[in-house]
């Protein structure tokens, strides 16, 4: 898979994992995160429509042998032929697998998701942090970080979304070097105007959000 170029892996009709494949209509299925849209809900809708597959390839298998035994006893006077037993219903893999499929995909497509990320500006920024992203955290993630800030533009577009375990300078200082770097190499103007909800309204060293941008001078930082 490795070897083909990006149009081949393009027409490659699935997503595969260790064991299994699936199709790549079913993850797409994943992609839109609406109300009630969980791997728990697409692994209910798959399974629903593979049993009722399965029970119609059940109907015409008993449909062919029952024809198929009166055209043999009927015709040529033979002993009623035995058939084999239909095949069982194996089901469906778990919703677990289908949320590794839908990370697979979004692997696959990470280059140009960063590229879409990446490409997103805007002259007034609003930057916030929130301890709620991160108390969802499991596994091995659970506890590692305290904060999530996000910086989004006047389209509510996410510029940059990341993890920290303060809102102290330090924490957050790599995040706004990233930015600030990213507008110089798309030369594009620096913001003038950033909205926040701490700490606002002064353009002085005070100011944390101000020392995070003071390359970006003049930057006025203001309350929502």
């Amino acid at each position: 898979m490795e070897q083909l170029t990006e149009s081949q892996l393009s027409l490659f009709p699935a997503v595969l994992t260790r064991i299994l494949g699936c199709d790549k209509a079913v993850v797409s299925l994943l992609r839109s995160r609406t109300l009630g849209n969980s791997p728990t809900a697409l692994r209910n809708s798959v399974f629903e429509i593979h049993s009722e597959e399965w029970v119609r390839k059940q109907l015409r298998y008993f449909d062919d042998c029952k024809r198929f035994r009166q055209w043999r006893t009927g015709v040529l006077l033979e002993v009623p032929p035995v058939f084999a037993e239909p095949m069982e219903f194996k089901g469906v893999p778990s919703d677990r697998w289908f949320l590794s499929v839908y990370a697979r995909d979004i692997l696959s497509r990470l280059p140009q998701l960063l590229a879409t990320c990446t490409a997103i500006f805007g002259t007034v920024l609003k930057i916030d942090s929130t301890k709620k992203v991160c108390k969802k955290l499991q596994g091995m993630a659970a506890g590692s970080a305290s904060w999530c800030t996000n910086v989004g533009n006047a389209r509510v577009e996410v510029l940059v979304s990341v993890l920290s375990e303060s809102e102290e300078l330090e924490g957050l200082r790599p995040m706004a070097i990233g930015l600030i770097e990213r507008y110089q190499k798309a030369r594009k103007d620096p913001p003038q105007l950033i909205y926040t909800d701490r700490d606002c309204c002064s353009v002085s060293e005070h100011c944390k959000t101000a020392q995070l941008f003071q390359e970006w001078d003049p930057l006025q930082v203001t309350t929502e």
